[in-house]
């Protein structure tokens, strides 16, 4: 039987993990985002203000950035962490009668 030693370092084994959400409510994200950051020793509301903007006008991204960053994962390194909106050309579908060319008639 052979044996694989899982401990052993593999240089060049990258991942990409991808998670897409759809905010369906601004004020319950922001709400989680603030309370998270209040968790931060010495953050104050001022400080969750300027991080994540007021709840009448959140900043999306950067609530989706402080609920979502990864804490350490034994074993990894992490290269890259980004939050950035979709953008809308890419989400629209037409109808699909829309797209059928007009009977001549």
């Amino acid at each position: 039987m052979a044996y694989r030693d899982l401990g052993s370092s593999t240089p060049g084994n990258a991942f990409t993990v991808t998670l897409t959400l759809n905010v369906e409510d601004a004020r319950a994200l922001w709400n989680a985002a603030a309370e998270k950051a209040l968790q931060a020793p010495g953050m104050t509301l001022a400080d969750v203000l300027d991080t994540i903007g007021p709840r009448e006008d959140p900043s999306i991204a950067d609530c989706i950035a402080m609920l979502t960053a990864p804490a350490a994962i034994p074993g990894c390194g992490l290269d890259d962490f980004q939050v950035s909106p979709l953008h809308s050309a890419e989400l629209i579908q037409l109808p699909f009668p829309a797209m059928m060319p007009a009977a001549n008639g």
